[in-house]
């Protein structure tokens, strides 16, 4: 379909590469690089970005307009030139198809609990920070059911799997979250500020002011800590554990598109026409300011990595399937236990 799409005389910037594998299909990963193309010794810094922990359909598409915005627009070209962008799309596919058919507000993922008539964990609760130190959920049916244990999901997994791999080089790390307008930044397990953090919180407020030149025409597009936006502790927050464990400072959630608020506004007057769109411009808008903070921070030169580190891997099963080297880099990661499956993409633009 890539190829279908350039111009006759147009090289692609943008390949697929399939590393992934499903649980339902195969068992085991191998995992090895082959290829690595280098010039010089610098390594990009990486920025590292993830949606659809909710099950929501609207950050997943926002994450595919970021791709989009960086492969095919020539204005963003430096972005991809200067950092790596780690992009995972849809880390809880089962959760967002399933909650596209459902009545209810679902935003776990899918996987049967075995034992009980029960589905699904809360993914955004299932990360090893703080994990214990809030009230316990212990009704399998609440949407808020962090899991039996703390990492104990694959789409966790997955996620942490990625940070772990790039942690020397992530600079920055944003997970995209449904129905809200604003830059969070940590804590989300308790509402405490530490001195170190001003730096994160000025840098919020920058992001937040970019979003609003674009697209703060309705609504204010906010920034405040993750505990404060919720009124309450949230733990287990994949935020709090990139800050915590991983170290990376730069960590953020943002919420986009705002349905409750769009919805009780439509009941007394109609939303502008193309609003949605202006939002998605908005949105990118604030991507672009943070590169623009981290860029000032490197002093990059024009020219300085004209074709930087390229990885492909490979993931097999018992006599699985060889992916394709790419500058595209997509992994496909499914599970979430015996009875359930789940779609992860990560895509590395370089």
């Amino acid at each position: 379909m890539l190829d279908e799409l350039l111009g006759e005389d147009e090289d692609a910037c943008v390949e697929n590469v399939a590393i992934g594998a499903s649980t339902v299909a195969m068992s085991r990963y191998v995992n090895e690089e082959i290829e690595k193309v280098s010039n010089g010794s610098q390594i990009k810094p990486v920025i590292l970005l993830d949606a659809g922990q909710d099950a929501g359909s609207e950050t997943v598409g926002f994450a595919l307009y970021i791709i989009e915005q960086l492969a095919a627009c020539v204005e963003n070209k430096d972005m991809i030139r200067n950092f790596l962008w780690i992009i995972l799309p849809s880390t809880n596919p089962d959760g967002q198809e399933y909650s596209r058919g459902s009545f209810e507000r679902w935003q776990k993922n899918y996987r049967s609990i075995m034992d009980y008539e029960a589905t699904g964990v809360d993914i955004t609760r299932n990360f090893d920070d703080f994990f214990t130190e809030c009230f316990r959920v212990e009704n399998k049916f609440s949407q808020n059911y962090p899991g039996p244990h703390p990492n104990s999901e694959n789409e966790t997994k997955f996620i942490t799997n990625v940070m772990k791999k790039y942690k020397n080089g992530i600079k920055t790390y944003i997970s995209f979250r449904r129905n809200g307008h604003a830059i969070l930044y940590p804590f989300a397990s308790r509402n405490v500020t530490l001195d170190n953090m001003q730096k994160t919180k000025t840098k919020a407020d920058e992001i937040a002011k970019k979003v609003n030149q674009r697209a703060g025409g309705i609504q204010w597009f906010v920034s405040q800590s993750i505990y404060e936006m919720n009124g309450q502790p949230h733990c287990g927050h994949s935020v709090d554990y990139a800050y915590n464990k991983m170290d990376i400072h730069s960590s953020f959630e943002m919420r986009i598109f705002p349905e409750t608020d769009n919805y009780i506004m439509s009941k007394f007057q109609s939303l502008p026409k193309g609003y949605d769109v202006s939002l998605r411009t908005g949105y990118f808008s604030g991507i672009r300011e943070i590169y623009n903070l981290l860029e000032s921070l490197f002093h990059f030169s024009v020219g300085c990595w004209s074709c930087a580190v390229l990885v492909a891997e490979r993931a097999c099963a018992r006599g699985g399937a060889r992916g394709r080297t790419a500058r595209y880099h997509s992994v496909v990661s499914r599970g979430g236990g015996d009875a359930s499956s789940a779609n992860s993409s990560e895509h590395l633009l370089s």
